[in-house]
Protein backbone atom coordinates (compact mmCIF):
# COMPACT_ATOMS: atom_id res chain seq x y z
CA UNK A 1 0.00 0.00 0.00
CA UNK A 2 1.32 3.36 -0.97
CA UNK A 3 1.47 6.21 1.59
CA UNK A 4 0.05 9.57 0.50
CA UNK A 5 2.60 12.26 -0.16
CA UNK A 6 2.67 15.04 2.42
CA UNK A 7 1.88 17.68 -0.23
CA UNK A 8 -1.23 15.74 -1.27
CA UNK A 9 -2.49 15.79 2.32
CA UNK A 10 -1.39 19.30 3.27
CA UNK A 11 -2.78 21.13 0.20
CA UNK A 12 -6.45 20.28 0.89
CA UNK A 13 -6.01 21.13 4.57
CA UNK A 14 -4.50 24.52 3.72
CA UNK A 15 -7.31 25.23 1.26
CA UNK A 16 -9.92 24.32 3.87
CA UNK A 17 -8.20 26.52 6.47
CA UNK A 18 -8.06 29.44 4.04
CA UNK A 19 -11.75 29.15 3.15
CA UNK A 20 -12.64 28.76 6.82
CA UNK A 21 -10.55 31.81 7.69
CA UNK A 22 -12.26 33.91 5.04
CA UNK A 23 -15.68 32.79 6.18
CA UNK A 24 -14.93 33.54 9.82
CA UNK A 25 -13.49 36.94 8.85
CA UNK A 26 -16.70 37.80 7.05
CA UNK A 27 -18.73 36.61 10.01
CA UNK A 28 -16.68 38.83 12.31
CA UNK A 29 -17.61 41.97 10.35
CA UNK A 30 -19.82 44.24 12.45
CA UNK A 31 -23.54 44.06 11.78
CA UNK A 32 -25.20 47.26 10.62
CA UNK A 33 -26.88 49.05 13.49
CA UNK A 34 -30.28 50.55 12.75
CA UNK A 35 -29.48 53.44 15.09
CA UNK A 36 -26.53 54.47 12.88
CA UNK A 37 -27.60 56.93 10.14
CA UNK A 38 -25.01 55.46 7.74
CA UNK A 39 -26.97 52.17 7.80
CA UNK A 40 -29.80 53.88 5.93
CA UNK A 41 -27.72 55.70 3.29
CA UNK A 42 -27.63 52.75 0.85
CA UNK A 43 -24.25 53.44 -0.67
CA UNK A 44 -24.63 57.19 -0.93
CA UNK A 45 -28.12 57.30 -2.46
CA UNK A 46 -29.40 59.09 0.66
CA UNK A 47 -27.78 61.44 3.15
CA UNK A 48 -29.08 60.70 6.64
CA UNK A 49 -28.75 62.43 10.00
CA UNK A 50 -29.90 61.50 13.48
CA UNK A 51 -31.87 63.82 15.72
CA UNK A 52 -32.64 63.48 19.41
CA UNK A 53 -36.14 64.39 20.52
CA UNK A 54 -37.43 65.69 23.84
CA UNK A 55 -38.78 63.12 26.31
CA UNK A 56 -42.47 62.18 25.97
CA UNK A 57 -42.63 63.03 22.25
CA UNK A 58 -45.30 60.92 20.53
CA UNK A 59 -45.69 62.62 17.14
CA UNK A 60 -43.23 63.53 14.41
CA UNK A 61 -43.82 65.53 11.24
CA UNK A 62 -41.70 64.59 8.23
CA UNK A 63 -41.12 67.44 5.80
CA UNK A 64 -42.05 66.59 2.22
CA UNK A 65 -38.49 67.35 1.07
CA UNK A 66 -37.20 64.28 2.93
CA UNK A 67 -37.06 60.92 1.17
CA UNK A 68 -37.96 59.01 4.34
CA UNK A 69 -37.53 58.96 8.11
CA UNK A 70 -36.66 56.19 10.54
CA UNK A 71 -38.33 56.70 13.91
CA UNK A 72 -37.30 54.72 16.98
CA UNK A 73 -40.25 54.60 19.37
CA UNK A 74 -40.36 52.36 22.39
CA UNK A 75 -38.38 49.30 21.25
CA UNK A 76 -39.52 49.44 17.61
CA UNK A 77 -38.35 51.12 14.42
CA UNK A 78 -40.78 52.74 11.98
CA UNK A 79 -39.63 53.52 8.43
CA UNK A 80 -41.81 55.86 6.40
CA UNK A 81 -42.64 55.01 2.80
CA UNK A 82 -40.67 56.59 -0.01
CA UNK A 83 -44.04 57.34 -1.59
CA UNK A 84 -44.58 59.94 1.13
CA UNK A 85 -41.93 62.17 -0.45
CA UNK A 86 -43.23 65.22 -2.27
CA UNK A 87 -46.81 64.63 -1.12
CA UNK A 88 -46.66 67.29 1.56
CA UNK A 89 -45.63 67.02 5.17
CA UNK A 90 -46.67 63.81 6.97
CA UNK A 91 -47.30 63.48 10.69
CA UNK A 92 -46.78 60.13 12.38
CA UNK A 93 -48.23 59.39 15.82
CA UNK A 94 -47.17 56.56 18.13
CA UNK A 95 -48.48 55.14 21.40
CA UNK A 96 -44.93 54.86 22.77
CA UNK A 97 -42.46 57.71 23.21
CA UNK A 98 -40.15 58.54 20.30
CA UNK A 99 -36.49 58.03 21.23
CA UNK A 100 -34.83 59.46 18.10
CA UNK A 101 -35.44 60.18 14.41
CA UNK A 102 -33.15 59.53 11.44
CA UNK A 103 -34.01 61.84 8.54
CA UNK A 104 -32.86 60.89 5.04
CA UNK A 105 -32.85 62.99 1.92
CA UNK A 106 -31.96 62.11 -1.67
CA UNK A 107 -28.44 62.86 -2.88
CA UNK A 108 -27.36 63.41 -6.46
CA UNK A 109 -25.64 59.98 -6.54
Amino acid sequence: MRRPRPAAVVAPLLAAALVGGLASGAAAAPKPRPSDPATWEYGGVYACSKESVPPRTYTWTKASALAFVVIRHGGDYFVSDLGDANEGDRTYTFTTSIRFVISCEFTDA
